[in-house]
C-alpha cells in the first residue's frame, strides 16, 4: 500500500524522521534572520502584531521590520539618502505653453518654463516625431555648424520631471480650444433640432 503523503510543509530530517518546516528549513537550518522572521509570524500568530521585543532584537541585529520582511537598517538609509537626494534635485516647475497658430512641420509650440521659483528658461520647443512628440531645449548654432543646447537639465531627475510639466502642459493647452469648439458644436446641434411633435402642437395651441 502506498504510503500517504506528507504535506509540504513538512520535510524529512537526517535521521529519517518527518518533520515541520518553516519556509522549507528546519529549526537547526534557522539564521539569524530566520529566526527573527519565525518570531515575527509567531507574534502575529499570538497576539495579531509583533512584539516590541521582537522588533527591538530585528533591530539591533540591523534590520528593521517593514510589512512581513527584513529590511537592513543601512539599506533603508541609502534609500532615503537617495530619495532626499531627488528631491533635493527636482524642483517646483511652473510652465506655460504657446501653440502655434499656423502649421509649422514639426514645431507644435514653444514653452517657457520658471524653476524653483526664481530662474525661468524661455524658448523651449516642443516637436513632434515618428516616435511621438519631446522636449527641445533652447540652443544655438556654435562654430562647428551644429546647434548645441544653451541651458539643459544636469540630472535625469530634473530631465523628467521638464519633459512631464512641459508636454502635460501642451495637452491641457490643446485640449481647451477643442473642448470649447466640441460643446459649441454640440450647442448649435441642439438649437438646429426640431421641436418634439407634443411640444409643436403645444405652441400652435397657445397661438
Amino acid at each position: 500500500m502506498e504510503g500517504r503523503r506528507m504535506p509540504a510543509r513538512y520535510r524529512m530530517d537526517e535521521a529519517g524522521q518527518m518533520r515541520r518546516t518553516w519556509n522549507g528549513k528546519l529549526p537547526e537550518e534557522f539564521n539569524e534572520r530566520d529566526m527573527l522572521l519565525f518570531a515575527a509570524d509567531t507574534d502575529l500568530a499570538l497576539y495579531g502584531r509583533v512584539s516590541d521585543e521582537t522588533l527591538n532584537a530585528a533591530r539591533k541585529a540591523g534590520y528593521s521590520y517593514e510589512n512581513g520582511a527584513l529590511m537592513p537598517l543601512q539599506e533603508m538609509e541609502h534609500q532615503k539618502e537617495d530619495a532626499m537626494e531627488n528631491q533635493n534635485n527636482t524642483l517646483e516647475i511652473n510652465v506655460k505653453v504657446y501653440p502655434m497658430k499656423e502649421d509649422k512641420g514639426n514645431l507644435l509650440a514653444f514653452a517657457s518654463a520658471t524653476i524653483g521659483g526664481c530662474f525661468a528658461v524661455n524658448g523651449i520647443r516642443i516637436m513632434d516625431s515618428e516616435k511621438g512628440k519631446f522636449v527641445a531645449m533652447p540652443s544655438s548654432k556654435g562654430g562647428d555648424g551644429k546647434y548645441h543646447d544653451i541651458c539643459c537639465p544636469t540630472t535625469a531627475e530634473m530631465r523628467k520631471a521638464i519633459n512631464t510639466a512641459v508636454l502635460g502642459e501642451y495637452e491641457k493647452a490643446v485640449e481647451k480650444p477643442s473642448l470649447r469648439g466640441a460643446l459649441q458644436n454640440a450647442a448649435k446641434e441642439v438649437a438646429a433640432r426640431p421641436a418634439p411633435e407634443g411640444q409643436r402642437v403645444a405652441d400652435k395651441g397657445a397661438r
